[in-house]
């Protein structure tokens, strides 16, 4: 009998050990968050405070991300229903085109840039794009879950 108990046990334990290694990631993004302004505070080189500024803006980020995680734990699970999705969904198709025309265009001006450091920039928001454009072909996937024939 107690195999189905350790069976029940196990998802709360690994629940618990999640939620413990979220606020220890939150901990570090703030330490992020500190160390990256006290760099720009410390240079005015605009590369590097550019660098720091977006490490920043993601660790803020990821701290957000990793509070909506905690709390679906602890508080209340994520849910999204048929008619929360119907409402934005047009929005939402008229975004991931903009976000389509946006990653050409950073696409067309790396080809056509010869100078390293904005190369390397045109790399970053490319990449940056393309992550956008992941983010919303997870809306479609939860959008196929939802209404498996859509």
């Amino acid at each position: 009998m107690s195999k189905p108990l350790q069976k029940k046990e196990k998802p709360a334990k690994n629940l618990a050990e999640l939620a413990s290694t979220l606020r220890r990631w939150q901990e570090i993004e703030d330490g992020s968050v500190a160390a990256c302004t006290g760099i720009i505070e410390k240079t005015q080189n605009p590369l590097i405070r550019l660098v720091m500024e977006i490490i920043r803006q993601d660790s803020v980020m990821h701290k957000k991300v990793q509070q909506v995680m905690l709390d679906s734990i602890e508080k209340q699970a994520i849910s999204l229903t048929p008619d929360e999705l119907a409402q934005i969904w047009e929005s939402i198709e008229r975004h991931a085109e903009m976000e389509k025309e946006t990653l050409a265009l950073a696409e067309k001006a790396q080809q056509n840039c010869r100078l390293f450091v904005l190369r390397h920039l045109l790399t970053y928001l490319i990449e940056d794009e393309q992550k956008h454009d992941r983010l919303l072909a997870q809306l479609e996937s939860f959008k196929r879950g939802i209404y498996p024939y859509a």
